[in-house]
């Protein structure tokens, strides 16, 4: 069975950053293929893909999370069928609905009768500009928060600990059942990224962690 984990985020929150740490980290030994759309943020470098073994399928017709679910649907079929991965990476457009994209990926997994498994959907927000980005993009960031199973808070080391307290909480507000991952990233390798992600047995101290 094909894990599918979405990772979504606005622009420059470290989606990328994330994904790299993971495929270094938590993944090897994994077949992987990466999906993003050419609306995401910069490529990943194609020749750090390359030694990776990814293979990356652009959406080229638009963004998945807006009208494209039919042709998603037909991409994330083909990719199965041509690749067989282990996993699937889902890096969707900075400025679409997470939830659009769960549904998208929900259809698809319901039609592959047990070929597919949505294990994960992430939101990788900025601590530092959680408060601006509510107030300014609205219903497009806050669908993020909504949507997200695992929200993890990047460039946390550069807040005090009341300014992250305080984004944590506002994160909280608007999803009070998503884990909430605040440590910085280079104190956890990718292995107890992917398992707070996962929710295998990870201690909530760590996940609270401020």
């Amino acid at each position: 069975m094909t894990k599918i984990d979405i990772f979504s985020g606005f622009l420059g929150a470290g989606k990328t950053t994330l994904i790299k740490k993971l495929i270094a980290e938590a993944y090897s030994g994994e077949k992987l293929v990466l999906i993003e759309n050419e609306f995401g943020e910069i490529n990943i470098d194609g020749g750090f893909l390359k030694e990776s073994g990814i293979e990356i399928s652009e959406m080229s017709a638009g963004c998945i999370c807006c009208s494209l679910v039919g042709d998603f649907n037909k991409a994330l079929k083909e990719v199965v069928a041509q690749f067989h991965p282990d996993r699937i990476l889902i890096e969707p457009s900075g400025v679409g609905k997470l939830s659009d994209v769960i549904v998208a990926v929900e259809r698809t997994v319901d039609e592959c009768l047990g070929e597919l498994k949505l294990n994960s959907y992430v939101t990788v927000a900025d601590a530092s500009k959680v408060k601006v980005y509510m107030k300014n993009f609205g219903e497009f960031y806050n669908n993020q928060i909504e949507a997200a199973g695992t929200i993890i808070l990047s460039r946390t080391q550069k807040l005090s600990q009341e300014k992250l307290e305080a984004a944590a909480a506002m994160l909280r507000e608007k999803n009070p059942d998503a884990a909430i991952l605040t440590t910085p990233w280079d104190e956890l390798d990718g292995k107890t990224i992917l398992s707070a992600i996962e929710k295998v047995s990870l201690s909530d101290e760590l996940l609270e962690k401020m």
